[in-house]
């Protein structure tokens, strides 16, 4: 995932008269591509005047209510069901049961996702 603020062009322009920088600097800082502590203001003040943290990703169907069931179709055909009860997650592949971790924590569903995608 890629994550940047949104600012609106008179923001970018405040920023810019702001730290005495070209649009280029607000860019890089923006889009986090440096880190250096004068993009860090950037950061901080564009947020502090209404920027928005947003990020990419890339798009995978999700259904949040099956029968209690949280399921992803994934790219590669695999399936991953989550029961929202018991935190049990099911990888399948063509209804084959493959991949199957008990009380799955919400940080473990990347890795999850990650060995699913992997699957052929």
């Amino acid at each position: 995932m890629k994550r940047f603020i949104a600012v609106t062009t008179e923001q970018r322009e405040f920023l810019m008269k702001t730290f005495r920088v070209d649009v280029r600097t607000v860019r890089n800082a923006l889009s986090y591509s440096f880190d250096s502590n004068t993009c860090k203001r950037i950061r901080k003040l564009a947020l502090q005047r209404g920027g928005v943290m947003m990020c990419t990703a890339k798009e995978i169907e999700t259904i949040h209510d099956a029968d209690g069931v949280m399921k992803q179709l994934l790219p590669n055909g695999a399936v991953i069901e989550i029961d929202k009860k018991t935190g049990d997650a099911v990888v399948y592949i063509k209804g084959e049961p493959r991949i199957h971790v008990e009380n799955i924590r919400v940080r473990e569903i990347g890795a999850l996702q990650k060995s699913a995608m992997a699957l052929k």
